[in-house]
């Protein structure tokens, strides 16, 4: 396994983990929901979106 690394942003909090077999997960956490909607359109598959 890889390095996590945080960023943050006014409202918005990222965590980014390397998975280790070329692949990684992130988990944002926002203060309102609006706040992870520009994500959406971000070049992923993503699981789960709530934004």
């Amino acid at each position: 396994m890889g390095p996590t690394r945080f960023y943050g942003a006014p409202g918005l909090v990222l965590h980014i983990s390397d998975e280790g077999d070329d692949s990684f997960s992130i988990w944002a956490g926002a203060t309102h929901h609006s706040a992870p909607a520009p994500l959406a359109d971000a070049a992923a598959e993503w699981a789960q979106f709530d934004g």
